[in-house]
């Protein structure tokens, strides 16, 4: 553990966990679009959502940790 003191407030910016790979705005367009496709009953696959999660870290120049197959990975990612 760190010796340092952290206010409240610091501690609310500390990220835990998995590294981010989708900015949270690109994220809820991301969740609006696949709302959207259901409300038209236009049911989306899971391979779909992780497939346009993909190409939306490519066309945004993110850093992506995805694999060759161009779709995002993982149950716990989606």
């Amino acid at each position: 553990m760190k010796d340092t003191y952290l206010s409240p407030e610091e501690l609310v910016n500390v990220h835990v966990g998995r590294r981010i790979v989708l900015p949270s705005e690109l994220e809820n367009k991301l969740v609006e679009y696949c709302i959207t496709m259901d409300q038209r009953y236009y049911g989306l696959r899971r391979q779909d959502i992780k497939h346009m999660a993909f190409q939306l870290a490519v066309r945004n120049g993110s850093k992506q940790p995805f694999n060759q197959e161009k779709s995002a990975f993982g149950k716990k990612w989606l």
